[in-house]
C-alpha cells in the first residue's frame, strides 16, 4: 500500500471519528502512516489505528492488533474507535 492510499483512509477514518469528540490526526511520518486518537478528557485513552490493504477495500487495525472494521463500514468503525477511547458507550 503506499503512504498516500493509507493516509486518505486514514483521513476518511478521522472524519468519522471527531464526531464523537475526540481529536484525530494522521501521523504520516512514521513508516506505515496511522490515526492516533485520543479523548480530551482523559490523559490516558489513546489508541493507534493502522490502516492495511485488503483485496476489495482496506482494514483498519488497532495498536494491540484487533481488527476494528473497514473502510466500507467507516461508520461502525468510528464508533468502535471512539468506544476504545472512552467517548461512547457500547
Amino acid at each position: 500500500m503506499t503512504h498516500s492510499a493509507g493516509r486518505a483512509q486514514l483521513s476518511e477514518l478521522a472524519t468519522a471519528v471527531t464526531r464523537y469528540g475526540v481529536w484525530a490526526r494522521v501521523i504520516d511520518d512514521a513508516a506505515p502512516p496511522y490515526l492516533r486518537v485520543s479523548n480530551p478528557e482523559s490523559a490516558y485513552a489513546v489508541e493507534d489505528v493502522f490502516c492495511e490493504p485488503r483485496t476489495h477495500d482496506h482494514a483498519f487495525i488497532a495498536s494491540f492488533g484487533v481488527h476494528l472494521g473497514s473502510s466500507h463500514s467507516l461508520e461502525l468503525t468510528a464508533r468502535k474507535v471512539a468506544w476504545l477511547v472512552g467517548a461512547t458507550d457500547a
